[in-house]
Parts: C-alpha cells; sequence; structure tokens
C-alpha cells in the first residue's frame, strides 16, 4: 500500500514538474508577419500566418521559424517570382531567427520595450540581428510586436537587373504575435 501512494507521489510530482517547465515556454497562437517594400512601379507587400515561435521565459530565448512560401502577396505572379526567382524557396524553406531578449521576461504586469539579439537566417546565409520589440500581457496572451528592416542583398538575394533601379533596397519586416 505504501509503495503504492509512494508511485502515485513520484508520478504526480513528475507530472507537475512538466507542467511547470512547459509554464516557462510560450508558443504561437495567432498573428502575422508583413513584409514591406516600395518600388516605382508599386509598393510589394506580403502576409504570413504560418510563423513557429517559441519563447522561453526564464531563458529569455526566442526562436522564429517562418516558411517563406507561406508569404501570401496581392498577385499569384508576384508570389511566383518571390519564392522561384528571389529567395528560391524550394532551396531555402525557411527563414529563420534565433535570438536572445535583454531583459527579465518573468513579470508582463506592465508593457515593455526589449532588445532582442541574435542570428537571421534567409537564403541560406546567417547575419546577426538585432531590433526593439514591445511585449505585453493580455488576458490569454503575451502579445509581441516588432518592426526592422532588413538587406536582401545581405543575404545574397540577388534582384533582376531591370527591377535594379525601381526596387528599394531594403526590406521592412513588421509583426504581431500573440503567444500563449
Amino acid at each position: 500500500m505504501i509503495k503504492y501512494f509512494f508511485r502515485l507521489f513520484l508520478i504526480g510530482l513528475l507530472l507537475s514538474g512538466n507542467v511547470i517547465s512547459h509554464a516557462q515556454e510560450l508558443i504561437f497562437d495567432h498573428g502575422e508577419v508583413e513584409f514591406y517594400t516600395s518600388s516605382i512601379l508599386s509598393d510589394i507587400e506580403a502576409t504570413s500566418e504560418d510563423i513557429d515561435v517559441t519563447l522561453n521565459l526564464e531563458s529569455r530565448e526566442v526562436d522564429i521559424r517562418i516558411p517563406i512560401e507561406s508569404f501570401e502577396f496581392e498577385y499569384e505572379m508576384m508570389q511566383d517570382h518571390f519564392n522561384e526567382e528571389y529567395l528560391e524557396s524550394d532551396k531555402y524553406p525557411l527563414a529563420i531567427f534565433s535570438g536572445i531578449i535583454d531583459k527579465d521576461l518573468t513579470d508582463q504586469s506592465e508593457s515593455m520595450e526589449v532588445n532582442v539579439t541574435g542570428d537571421l537566417t534567409i537564403h541560406g546565409i546567417t547575419k546577426p540581428a538585432s531590433f526593439q520589440a514591445t511585449i505585453s500581457k493580455s488576458d490569454e496572451f503575451t502579445i509581441v510586436k516588432c518592426k526592422f528592416k532588413i538587406v536582401f542583398k545581405d543575404f545574397n538575394v540577388k534582384e533582376p537587373s531591370v527591377l535594379t533601379k525601381k526596387l528599394a533596397k531594403d526590406v521592412e519586416l513588421k509583426s504581431t504575435l500573440y503567444l500563449k
């Protein structure tokens, strides 16, 4: 009988420890990443809601993975060119950011501005990246908002010579992510 209670006690401890460790890790519930660049002909915009985000509140580590093909453009032709000619999403299917947040995240009672530094991988090239983000808490979610620019040329993304003077040299990414 004592062995039975001891086993139940151990199982309960293991399960509660598992819950505690998972409670420190937030994952993506919903939101989007917006892509924007301007050109002489028109502005180019796309969004993705297919995002894999993990934020560890204790270690302050953040990992973000976005399938390149998940960006949806206004015109199918733009989406095809983006995937086939620019980012070659068949060879390089993911954009990946792995980094760390500079502030303690265990108390989210107030909205806070944080600095995020890490490595951004696009088109098979990894570069250091940093940006500011706002982290706030609603009843159900931790909300992360950020905006930053990237230069595709830094990631060996070639632009067609016809468009060289027509496209902006950088791309603005803006995101609103709801984590749970």
